[in-house]
């Protein structure tokens, strides 16, 4: 079977999330995986890179937020940019689900945050300031045009994602406001991969084939699904909050951009059954990132520079988005997961059978999810698992 290319949608924000009702659960999670399946195909067509990673739950948080103040436009286009349809509330259930009443502990499996930074000239509305506290939101006032803002955004990152991602920002941001969303994931398997990892062949997405330690696990604790084309496997993590799915193909390149929205309802965890089988997966560790902008632009979240005041509730001065910076980490071995994600939302001033086998021998799909919020913690395309990235 040929390589396989980690399809990975990270996202989180450091505060403990809140319980949720199923159906939101469902909602959320069909709003993510779509938009992790676009945001991966659309970057893959546009990068044709071995490994995508990516965090819908970050972006969620951090464009959410933004969209507290946007306008009644700039609302439906995020909301349909992030997956939620005609549901313009959609992302204010993201932000929700991401709210924490206390610090959580120093070991709990996951951590979210998000925080909203304004530039100490933008001249706010009357009632900002309100409307953000009923979201139990208390914004940063500082100069974005200066090097300390730089210190205190990547500084607030580094302590979200628990070192993980120490940068976010490389220069002074400017513009009106920075909307950030965090996480910081870490949890051990509920059953571990056996101790030793044997070297297996794994294709590459360019047909070249690589030697890599591939971890293993047998037996009828786990869930699979399958069909004529593609296998999977949801992994459980202890505690049994968390899960991994990781999709294989029986046959051919391994999974590509094109896959990913009929599989969509695998990355949700849906119509898996509980079976013997066994599972072959490559150790892997990535760090990507990227300024999401060009792709988003792409989903019609910001079609056209704002020609009014794109952010009402926040201001009345003329300001729009510029970039998106997004920066995840991602590390799986035979004893559970670490990863991380950190998205920055930037402004500017406008001028204008009985054993079920699943071998990830070749580019494969995964997706990390919350099972009690859906919040899609990661998911991405793995081609080749020795490539660490930058």
């Amino acid at each position: 079977m040929p390589k396989s290319t980690l399809l990975a949608a990270l996202a989180a924000s450091l505060m403990a999330l809140a319980p949720a009702h199923a159906g939101d659960s469902k909602a959320m999670l069909t709003a993510q995986a779509g938009l992790a399946a676009e945001l991966i195909d659309l970057t893959l067509a546009k990068e044709g890179a071995a490994n995508i990673m990516v965090s819908p739950a970050s972006l969620a948080a951090a464009l959410g937020l933004a969209a507290l103040g946007a306008s009644d436009q700039g609302k439906v286009s995020i909301a349909k940019g992030l997956g939620f349809g005609g549901e313009v509330k959609g992302p204010e259930t993201a932000l929700d689900a991401m709210y924490q009443e206390k610090p959580p502990a120093a070991d709990a499996p996951l951590t979210t945050a998000v925080a909203i930074v304004f530039d100490d000239k933008l001249v706010l509305v009357p009632d900002a300031l309100s409307m953000l506290a009923g979201h139990r939101i208390k914004p940063s006032i500082e100069d974005l045009d200066g090097p300390k803002s730089v210190e205190h955004i990547n500084g607030w990152v580094k302590q979200a994602t628990r070192g993980a991602i120490p940068v976010i920002l490389d220069s002074p941001p400017g513009g009106g406001f920075v909307s950030l969303g965090a996480l910081s994931f870490k949890a051990r398997w509920k059953t571990s991969f056996d101790r030793e990892s044997p070297a297996s062949p794994f294709q590459r997405p360019d047909g070249s084939t690589i030697s890599v330690p591939m971890m293993h696990l047998a037996g009828d604790g786990q869930k699979f699904r399958f069909d004529e084309k593609f296998t999977a496997v949801d992994l459980a993590y202890a505690g049994g909050s968390y899960s991994m799915v990781v999709v294989a193909t029986r046959s051919g390149k391994g999974v590509g951009g094109a896959d990913l929205k009929a599989l969509a309802s695998w990355l949700q965890g849906e119509k898996f059954e509980a079976a013997k089988g066994e599972i072959f997966l490559p150790r892997f560790s990535l760090n990507d990132g990227r300024d999401l902008m060009p792709i988003l632009n792409a989903m019609g979240v910001a079609p056209e520079k704002a020609k009014d005041a794109g952010f009402p509730g926040f201001t009345k001065e003329n300001i729009s988005l510029a970039r998106v910076l997004q920066k995840t980490m991602i590390k799986v071995d035979e004893n559970g997961t670490q990863a991380a994600a950190a998205t920055a939302v930037i402004t500017e001033r406008s001028i204008d059978p009985k054993l079920i086998r699943v071998v990830a021998d070749a580019r494969f799909a995964f997706a990390l999810r919350d099972t009690r919020t859906g919040l899609l913690l990661a998911a991405g395309l793995i081609g080749d698992p020795l490539l660490a990235g930058e």
